[in-house]
Protein backbone atom coordinates (compact mmCIF):
# COMPACT_ATOMS: atom_id res chain seq x y z
CA UNK A 1 0.00 0.00 0.00
CA UNK A 2 2.53 1.90 0.93
CA UNK A 3 4.44 1.33 -2.42
CA UNK A 4 1.62 2.25 -4.47
CA UNK A 5 1.08 5.73 -2.73
CA UNK A 6 4.47 6.23 -3.56
CA UNK A 7 4.67 5.61 -6.81
CA UNK A 8 1.74 7.60 -7.63
CA UNK A 9 2.68 10.44 -5.81
CA UNK A 10 5.95 10.05 -8.05
CA UNK A 11 3.73 9.88 -10.74
CA UNK A 12 2.14 13.08 -10.03
CA UNK A 13 5.26 14.87 -9.46
CA UNK A 14 6.61 14.05 -13.42
CA UNK A 15 3.20 15.24 -14.42
CA UNK A 16 3.41 18.35 -12.86
CA UNK A 17 7.00 19.17 -14.17
CA UNK A 18 5.71 18.35 -17.82
CA UNK A 19 3.06 20.64 -17.09
CA UNK A 20 5.25 23.28 -15.58
CA UNK A 21 8.10 22.57 -18.50
CA UNK A 22 5.37 23.12 -21.14
CA UNK A 23 4.09 26.64 -19.20
CA UNK A 24 7.65 28.07 -19.54
CA UNK A 25 8.58 26.93 -22.75
CA UNK A 26 4.91 28.76 -24.11
CA UNK A 27 5.87 31.69 -21.78
CA UNK A 28 9.14 32.30 -23.50
CA UNK A 29 7.54 31.61 -26.83
CA UNK A 30 5.43 34.70 -26.08
CA UNK A 31 8.02 36.85 -24.51
CA UNK A 32 10.05 36.17 -27.96
CA UNK A 33 7.07 36.98 -30.11
CA UNK A 34 6.42 40.03 -28.02
CA UNK A 35 10.00 40.87 -28.23
CA UNK A 36 9.95 41.14 -32.09
CA UNK A 37 6.60 42.81 -32.52
CA UNK A 38 8.40 45.73 -30.51
CA UNK A 39 11.59 45.80 -32.14
CA UNK A 40 9.93 45.74 -35.43
CA UNK A 41 7.20 48.27 -34.21
CA UNK A 42 10.07 50.83 -33.05
CA UNK A 43 11.98 50.58 -36.71
CA UNK A 44 10.38 52.96 -39.23
CA UNK A 45 9.99 51.51 -42.98
CA UNK A 46 12.79 52.72 -45.42
CA UNK A 47 11.66 56.26 -47.03
CA UNK A 48 13.37 57.95 -50.12
CA UNK A 49 12.42 59.78 -52.89
CA UNK A 50 13.18 59.44 -56.77
CA UNK A 51 13.47 63.78 -57.27
CA UNK A 52 14.03 63.12 -61.10
CA UNK A 53 15.26 61.01 -63.68
CA UNK A 54 16.74 61.29 -67.01
CA UNK A 55 17.42 59.34 -69.89
CA UNK A 56 20.07 59.54 -72.92
CA UNK A 57 19.49 57.02 -75.53
CA UNK A 58 21.88 58.16 -77.78
CA UNK A 59 24.91 58.72 -74.88
CA UNK A 60 28.87 58.29 -76.45
CA UNK A 61 29.74 55.70 -74.39
CA UNK A 62 33.38 55.38 -76.06
CA UNK A 63 35.47 57.40 -79.00
CA UNK A 64 38.27 55.85 -80.35
CA UNK A 65 40.69 55.96 -83.54
CA UNK A 66 43.26 53.77 -85.21
CA UNK A 67 46.61 54.32 -85.81
CA UNK A 68 47.91 56.35 -88.62
CA UNK A 69 44.45 58.74 -88.14
CA UNK A 70 45.82 60.58 -85.11
CA UNK A 71 46.48 63.58 -87.41
CA UNK A 72 49.65 66.02 -87.06
CA UNK A 73 49.98 69.36 -85.73
CA UNK A 74 47.99 69.29 -82.35
CA UNK A 75 47.70 71.03 -79.21
CA UNK A 76 45.74 69.15 -76.20
CA UNK A 77 42.01 69.84 -76.47
CA UNK A 78 38.77 69.64 -75.94
CA UNK A 79 36.56 67.19 -78.65
CA UNK A 80 32.95 68.00 -78.91
CA UNK A 81 30.27 66.54 -81.03
CA UNK A 82 27.67 67.53 -83.99
CA UNK A 83 24.66 65.12 -85.55
CA UNK A 84 23.34 67.62 -88.16
CA UNK A 85 22.78 70.85 -85.77
CA UNK A 86 22.39 68.82 -83.06
CA UNK A 87 25.31 69.38 -79.81
CA UNK A 88 24.69 65.57 -78.65
CA UNK A 89 23.50 67.10 -75.24
CA UNK A 90 26.95 68.69 -74.76
CA UNK A 91 28.84 65.39 -75.10
CA UNK A 92 32.48 66.52 -74.40
CA UNK A 93 35.33 64.77 -74.45
CA UNK A 94 39.37 66.01 -73.59
CA UNK A 95 42.63 64.37 -75.35
CA UNK A 96 46.42 65.01 -75.05
CA UNK A 97 48.94 64.88 -77.68
CA UNK A 98 52.22 63.35 -78.52
CA UNK A 99 54.02 65.44 -81.13
CA UNK A 100 51.29 67.02 -82.55
CA UNK A 101 49.63 63.51 -82.98
CA UNK A 102 46.45 62.64 -80.65
CA UNK A 103 47.47 60.11 -78.34
CA UNK A 104 45.91 56.85 -78.82
CA UNK A 105 43.66 55.49 -75.75
CA UNK A 106 44.46 59.44 -74.12
CA UNK A 107 40.54 60.51 -74.98
CA UNK A 108 38.94 61.24 -71.45
CA UNK A 109 34.96 61.52 -72.34
CA UNK A 110 34.07 64.56 -69.46
CA UNK A 111 30.06 64.21 -70.68
CA UNK A 112 28.66 61.42 -72.17
CA UNK A 113 26.07 63.33 -73.94
CA UNK A 114 22.75 62.42 -75.68
CA UNK A 115 22.57 62.22 -79.82
CA UNK A 116 19.26 62.46 -81.55
CA UNK A 117 20.31 58.60 -82.93
CA UNK A 118 23.22 56.86 -83.68
CA UNK A 119 24.55 58.42 -86.93
CA UNK A 120 28.07 58.89 -86.99
CA UNK A 121 28.98 62.80 -85.38
CA UNK A 122 30.78 65.37 -86.92
CA UNK A 123 33.91 65.90 -84.65
CA UNK A 124 35.12 69.72 -83.56
CA UNK A 125 38.26 69.86 -82.24
CA UNK A 126 39.40 72.88 -79.97
CA UNK A 127 42.52 73.94 -78.23
CA UNK A 128 41.84 75.04 -74.35
CA UNK A 129 40.76 78.19 -75.20
CA UNK A 130 37.80 76.76 -77.26
CA UNK A 131 39.38 77.90 -80.59
CA UNK A 132 39.06 75.40 -83.22
CA UNK A 133 42.14 73.98 -83.90
CA UNK A 134 44.09 74.12 -87.41
CA UNK A 135 46.37 71.34 -87.55
CA UNK A 136 48.69 70.21 -90.24
CA UNK A 137 46.42 67.17 -91.14
CA UNK A 138 43.49 66.13 -89.84
CA UNK A 139 42.54 63.24 -87.43
CA UNK A 140 39.88 60.81 -87.85
CA UNK A 141 37.86 59.39 -85.50
CA UNK A 142 36.25 55.54 -85.41
CA UNK A 143 32.49 55.55 -85.10
CA UNK A 144 31.50 56.00 -81.86
CA UNK A 145 29.89 53.11 -79.35
CA UNK A 146 26.55 53.95 -78.60
CA UNK A 147 25.10 53.49 -75.20
CA UNK A 148 22.12 53.88 -73.35
CA UNK A 149 22.45 56.05 -69.89
CA UNK A 150 20.08 56.59 -67.04
CA UNK A 151 20.22 59.01 -64.46
CA UNK A 152 18.45 59.84 -61.42
CA UNK A 153 18.30 62.03 -58.42
CA UNK A 154 17.63 59.88 -55.03
CA UNK A 155 17.46 61.58 -51.68
CA UNK A 156 16.95 59.25 -48.42
CA UNK A 157 13.97 60.87 -46.88
CA UNK A 158 13.89 58.80 -43.56
CA UNK A 159 15.60 58.82 -40.80
CA UNK A 160 17.77 55.36 -41.48
CA UNK A 161 21.13 55.01 -42.68
CA UNK A 162 20.41 52.76 -45.42
CA UNK A 163 22.55 50.91 -47.16
CA UNK A 164 23.36 50.58 -51.03
CA UNK A 165 23.69 46.86 -50.82
CA UNK A 166 20.30 46.44 -49.93
CA UNK A 167 18.93 48.79 -51.97
CA UNK A 168 17.84 47.25 -55.25
CA UNK A 169 16.76 48.90 -58.94
CA UNK A 170 14.79 47.60 -62.06
CA UNK A 171 14.59 48.81 -64.88
CA UNK A 172 10.91 48.01 -66.22
CA UNK A 173 11.16 45.66 -63.88
CA UNK A 174 14.09 43.80 -65.06
CA UNK A 175 17.66 43.94 -65.08
CA UNK A 176 17.71 44.31 -61.27
CA UNK A 177 20.98 45.22 -59.28
CA UNK A 178 21.55 46.88 -56.06
CA UNK A 179 22.31 50.45 -55.57
CA UNK A 180 26.12 50.01 -55.34
CA UNK A 181 26.43 47.75 -58.50
CA UNK A 182 24.83 51.07 -60.59
CA UNK A 183 27.80 52.07 -62.64
CA UNK A 184 28.14 55.35 -61.07
CA UNK A 185 26.84 56.45 -58.16
CA UNK A 186 27.99 59.39 -56.41
CA UNK A 187 30.02 59.05 -52.84
CA UNK A 188 31.99 56.21 -52.55
CA UNK A 189 30.18 54.44 -49.42
CA UNK A 190 27.67 52.40 -49.08
CA UNK A 191 26.27 54.18 -46.55
CA UNK A 192 23.21 56.09 -47.55
CA UNK A 193 22.72 58.91 -44.44
CA UNK A 194 19.27 60.42 -43.52
CA UNK A 195 18.97 63.89 -45.96
CA UNK A 196 21.65 62.60 -48.24
CA UNK A 197 20.94 62.72 -52.25
CA UNK A 198 22.85 60.32 -54.27
CA UNK A 199 23.27 60.34 -58.17
CA UNK A 200 22.86 57.26 -59.76
CA UNK A 201 24.24 56.86 -63.70
CA UNK A 202 23.26 53.75 -65.14
CA UNK A 203 24.98 52.40 -68.36
CA UNK A 204 22.52 49.74 -70.28
CA UNK A 205 25.34 47.66 -72.50
CA UNK A 206 22.70 46.30 -74.33
CA UNK A 207 23.04 46.49 -77.58
CA UNK A 208 19.37 47.21 -78.85
CA UNK A 209 19.12 50.09 -76.82
CA UNK A 210 15.31 50.11 -76.14
CA UNK A 211 14.66 52.67 -74.81
CA UNK A 212 12.99 52.01 -70.87
CA UNK A 213 9.19 53.56 -69.73
CA UNK A 214 10.06 53.16 -65.40
CA UNK A 215 12.89 52.86 -62.74
CA UNK A 216 11.96 51.22 -59.65
CA UNK A 217 13.52 51.24 -56.48
CA UNK A 218 13.28 48.79 -53.44
CA UNK A 219 14.54 49.05 -49.79
CA UNK A 220 12.82 46.68 -47.40
CA UNK A 221 8.91 46.99 -47.83
CA UNK A 222 9.70 50.66 -49.78
CA UNK A 223 9.16 50.96 -53.42
CA UNK A 224 9.31 53.71 -55.50
CA UNK A 225 8.43 53.78 -59.34
CA UNK A 226 9.05 56.76 -61.69
CA UNK A 227 8.58 57.24 -65.27
CA UNK A 228 11.85 58.13 -67.51
CA UNK A 229 10.10 60.65 -69.71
Amino acid sequence: MGASVGIGGLIVGISMLVVFSMAITALDAQVATGLDAIESASVPDPSFTVDDVNIAQFAIHEVSMTVGNQGTGYVDGILRANVGSDECGGFSATFTQTAGAIDLGNVVITNHGNCPNSNPPTWTIYDSTLSIQTPTSVANFSTPVFRQYIYANVTNQGPLTLSTDEVWVFYDGEDPETLTASSALTGSSTNWYSGETRVLHWDDNLSSNTEYDRIAFTAGPTTIVRATS
